[in-house]
């Protein structure tokens, strides 16, 4: 049925099918993992009238007799549509449109908005960074300042031998600014208190500035992407229904039905037994008009009034 009733048909009938609704599946050796694959891939695919049968199932379809395949059909029917209507085709088949019309949700309007947000929220956050660290520093005695900073250099000293690179550079850059204060305020605890909260003050904000000025850049660019998510996003919704492909499948279907001479002729061809088609014209159809030929004129017609019915109830659904 898919077109989809192309994989009803397809799966229904390239093997023709059990009876029994409940059974259907059971009866024929199919499962849900091939409804699943076969309902998707019918549906998305140019080539959408296929499914790979194994030896088993169709051994098990031999056996089900003539005047029961067209009850095994509409049976088949059913389990696909039900699979449509599911949620779970429902997301297997937006995980499909997701891959074939792709959309990045970092450039999308809210995303900026909200980094505009931040951005905003930036310098505020920096002075409050600011603020706290005067009081935590305020309450500490100068003297006793100058000894944990003095501590705190040996202990950066041990650590700049395991960095490297931009990381290594800083620290030592740090390491020695931090000296040199020392040296300048020798026996000036209180002095070496200010210059030092006044370098990290320093430090802090050209950290911030730098942080900053690299959000501003995403953000510029998230803007300019911006034109072009807006043109992908309006792809994969336009695309998000299933509907309109699963009617163009059933209609195509259909048609296929109605093209179908069930009376053809046919002889045989070699030694083999193998049959071609008096009408040269019908020699040269497609293989799954022959399919549907072999399969008789019952069973399919049973496909397509359920293709028929099924088609009706989309075109009520607006």
């Amino acid at each position: 049925m898919n077109k989809l009733i192309g994989l009803g048909v397809a799966l229904a009938a390239t093997w023709l099918m059990a009876a029994r609704v409940a059974d259907v599946l059971s009866d024929t050796g199919v499962t849900m993992d091939n409804v699943r694959q076969g309902t998707l891939q019918n549906l998305t695919e140019e080539r959408w009238f296929q499914f790979r049968s194994t030896n088993a199932m169709r051994q098990m379809a031999r056996r089900i007799p003539e005047s029961s395949r067209a009850t095994a059909v509409r049976a088949l029917g059913k389990v696909v549509r039900s699979y449509c209507e599911s949620a779970e085709f429902k997301k297997e088949f937006l995980g499909w449109v997701k891959q074939k019309y792709p959309y990045n949700d970092r450039y999308s309007d809210e995303n900026i908005a909200s980094q505009e947000q931040a951005v905003g929220q930036m310098d505020g956050m920096v002075n409050q960074q600011l603020g706290m660290m005067q009081q935590a520093y305020a309450q500490i005695d100068p003297a006793t300042f100058q000894q944990v900073i003095r501590a705190q250099l040996q202990q950066q000293e041990q650590e700049l031998s395991g960095l490297e690179g931009d990381d290594r550079t800083a620290l030592a850059t740090e390491i020695s600014d931090v000296k040199k204060m020392l040296s300048a305020t020798a026996g000036k605890p209180a002095a070496f208190k200010t210059q030092y909260l006044a370098y990290q003050n320093r430090k802090l904000q050209k950290q911030a500035a730098g942080n900053i000025a690299g959000e501003k850049e995403k953000m510029a660019d998230a803007k300019a992407q911006n034109a072009e998510y807006h043109r992908q996003k309006a792809a994969f919704d336009a695309h998000s229904d299933a509907r309109p492909l699963l009617k163009k499948r059933l209609n195509e279907f259909i048609a296929l039905c109605n093209d179908v001479d069930f009376g053809a002729q046919t002889v045989q061809k070699n030694y083999r037994s193998q049959q071609e088609f008096t009408n040269p014209a019908y020699q040269r159809k497609p293989a799954e008009w022959k399919f549907l030929y072999r399969l008789g004129k019952e069973p399919v017609m049973e496909a397509k009034a359920f293709a028929q019915a099924w088609l009706t109830d989309l075109e009520r659904v607006r």
